[in-house]
């Protein structure tokens, strides 16, 4: 459907100095977006944008951003931005990135890109048509981790990947207690849509994306419904009561069959009565590995009859995970054709995935794809 990244990119370099714009001022925008494109040699944060004017105001102040909105609409019009961040809750993610595209700008947008499969089609058609790029913001694949892993996949190491478990269970780490997060007519969804989106980009990156042929998966709210297993990440979060909103999952675990044949058990959760755990497992057919979510990647394999157990030295890395993907990003913009980035084909197997077990989970059955 044309959906060809390169393609964009080929048709439509943005050499030079880039305008960025940002819709959405909470945590993530305050702490990473802003601050990392302020960092970039060739990108100028210019606006933004927030329903809530007041925190535009303050993180503009403390940002040195220098144009501030209420209107994400207006901001587009006036501001004509090379590339425009989305940052917003979940359900606003599909009008404003599309606007954005409409407006000719490139987006990165948030996770989950979109709530729905066919959303996320839509958005990513648009782009096409404009010969303009929508990435998503899955940075966890930059890690030193899985940047080592991947080395050793695209070298061959684990031969055919055949199975994988890809996990990320949090201690108490529900975000935005009483907030749009755990709200599902703004969220969408809990940890399933939160971190599970990240999950998941770790061990696809790895199989190198096969196609989804069926998933089941079941959802838990046990924490959050009782006002446990809060965290400390959101702008907003409230103190429970009886009158807190939380009608979103705090847990979900999936097991997804693909057309090669190979399967992949998956594992997230906001809070649980289990040690915080971030780690993704590769069993392939010539070795395997054990990739911890934060700093070390564990080997297998047999060499002269033997098992070996090693532990990879990681690659040296400037910034954070978030930071390789704004550079890379913005590098491909320019033309950079080894720039690592979300593609939109990747991007779609993630929202397959993830629409396919919240449909799983609500149904009580198998999705067939």
């Amino acid at each position: 459907v044309g959906l060809s990244l390169p393609a964009a990119l080929a048709a439509r370099p943005e050499g030079g100095m880039k305008n960025v714009a940002v819709i959405g001022a909470g945590t993530i925008s305050q702490r990473v977006h802003i601050p990392v494109f302020q960092q970039q040699p060739n990108t100028s944060v210019v606006a933004v944008c927030d329903v809530n004017a007041a925190r535009a105001e303050s993180i503009a102040g403390e940002t040195g951003v220098p144009n501030v909105y209420s209107d994400y609409q207006k901001m587009l019009a006036e501001m004509q931005p090379n590339i425009t961040v989305v940052a917003t809750p979940n359900v606003f993610h599909k009008p404003m990135a599309t606007a954005a595209l409409e407006s000719g700008s490139n987006v990165l947008c948030e996770k989950p890109v979109a709530l729905t499969y066919a959303d996320a089609s839509a958005m990513f058609a648009t782009a096409a048509a404009r010969n303009l790029v929508l990435t998503v913001g899955t940075h966890f694949r930059f890690t030193g981790p899985m940047q080592a892993a991947k080395t050793h996949a695209d070298h061959g190491f684990f031969g055919r990947i055949y199975a994988a478990r890809t996990v990320w269970q949090r201690r108490n780490g529900i975000p935005g207690y009483g907030s749009w997060f755990t709200n599902r007519d703004l969220a969408g969804g809990g940890a399933l849509l939160d971190i599970g989106v990240h999950t998941l980009d770790r061990a696809l990156y790895l199989m190198n994306y096969p196609q989804p042929k069926r998933v089941t998966g079941v959802t838990f709210a046990e924490f959050g419904p009782r006002g446990r297993g809060l965290g400390g990440w959101g702008s907003d979060i409230s103190k429970p009561s009886a009158s807190t909103r939380y009608d979103v999952d705090d847990l979900a675990w999936a097991q997804v069959v693909f057309v090669d044949g190979a399967v992949l058990q998956f594992q997230v959760a906001w809070a649980a009565n289990y040690p915080e755990t971030f780690v993704t497992e590769v069993f392939g057919t010539e070795g395997g590995a054990r990739i911890d979510g934060w700093d070390s990647v564990e080997l297998y394999a047999m060499l002269n009859g033997l098992e070996v157990k090693t532990e990879t030295q990681l690659p040296a890395q400037k910034g954070s995970s978030y930071d390789q993907l704004i550079a890379n990003f913005v590098r491909s913009l320019d033309g950079d054709t080894s720039a690592d980035i979300v593609t939109p084909e990747q991007a779609l197997v993630h929202v397959q995935i993830v629409d396919a077990i919240t449909r799983s989970a609500a149904e009580g059955r198998e999705i067939v794809l």
